[in-house]
């Protein structure tokens, strides 16, 4: 007989990466993303029981994630750190796509990296991010617009 915990070994498996690889969109600050990755899982792994039955679980533990990575990035703020030397980051278009997605607001990032990174619905969003639908579609539409600026491409 097989219990609701057995399951959470290969959920960590599949999630994790996701996780990883949407903060590290939304932030590019590698040198905390995996923490906060597993952070986000071990409180998920802590609440197995009950998010095991969601429809997306990984839908849950992304918003449990992003919470996080505002809280630190609020406390990242606050606190002065020392400087640490430059690591050349990966060239390429996903590079540049992930340097866009910085330069948007919070809301903006996120909505759009949710949307587009990992396919999520409006209504999915919503969930996650716990706004309105309209509100899902909004920032969409202005992170896009916001992205085709940066990228170089027209605003039409």
């Amino acid at each position: 007989m097989s219990t609701p915990d057995q399951g959470f070994t290969e959920f960590f498996r599949k999630c994790l990466p996701v996780v990883t690889r949407t903060l590290t969109a939304l932030s590019g600050d590698s040198r905390v993303v995996e923490d906060i990755a597993q952070d986000a899982m071990v409180i998920a792994r802590h609440r197995w029981h009950d998010i095991h039955a969601y429809d997306k679980p990984e839908a849950w533990v992304l918003k449990v994630a992003i919470r996080l990575m505002r809280r630190w990035q609020q406390r990242d703020r606050e606190t002065p750190v020392a400087e640490l030397p430059d690591v050349p980051e990966p060239s390429g278009e996903a590079e540049a796509l992930h340097a866009a997605l910085r330069e948007l607001s919070p809301r903006h990032r996120e909505t759009v990296a949710l949307h587009h990174l990992l396919g999520y619905s409006v209504s999915e969003i919503a969930a996650v991010l716990t706004v309105g639908e309209s509100t899902v579609r909004t920032h969409l539409t202005r992170g896009r617009a916001e992205l085709r600026r940066i990228l170089g491409g027209s605003d039409e």
